[in-house]
């Protein structure tokens, strides 16, 4: 009888133990929404800032425009893509490497912006609506992959069992 008793407890121990180990794929995950994600977002948010103040300002002329953005944020997003090639090139998960591509499609998108909004200043046979319409749909389309990117680490991080992974990510 003894023994059925100290065998049972040694069952269970082994059970509760293996119950809360977390598999390869989620010790991966939980590391990219709390370590990547707010590395990547450290780099990003002043960027994004930059981005909005440049778009929202009404008064800056086009050359100043072009100068911020061919001489500061050209270099940050390239900078910032060099971030986000990290956890790529890391990534040892389909789960984690398809988010981490993700994210860097995201940031490619934000280097479009740029590019579009540097093209439309540069074209001077290019009237001001239609400009602004070429700019605002590359933004939504920076937008879109970025919200697209944000909902799919939610999925992934539910799909996982990780409710108690807190990542800035799956907050927004």
């Amino acid at each position: 009888m003894r023994v059925g008793i100290v065998v049972m407890l040694i069952v269970t121990g082994v059970y509760v133990a293996r119950w809360n180990q977390l598999t390869d794929e989620q010790e991966e995950m939980v590391r990219y929404v709390e370590v990547n994600i707010p590395a990547v977002e450290y780099h990003e948010a002043p960027i994004l800032s930059q981005i909005d103040l440049l778009l929202r300002d009404k008064t800056q002329r086009p050359e100043a425009a072009r100068k911020q953005l061919s001489d500061e944020l050209m270099p940050a997003l390239v900078r910032l893509r060099k971030v986000a090639d990290g956890p790529v090139a890391a990534a040892k998960t389909p789960a984690v490497k398809q988010l981490a591509e993700e994210y860097r499609q995201s940031v490619e998108e934000l280097i479009n912006v740029c590019r579009t909004t540097i093209r439309v200043i540069d074209d001077p046979k290019l009237g001001e609506k239609e400009g602004y319409s070429q700019v605002l749909e590359a933004l939504r389309r920076a937008v879109g992959k970025n919200r697209a990117w944000r909902e799919h680490v939610a999925e992934t991080t539910a799909r996982l069992k990780l409710k108690g992974v807190k990542g800035r990510a799956t907050a927004k």
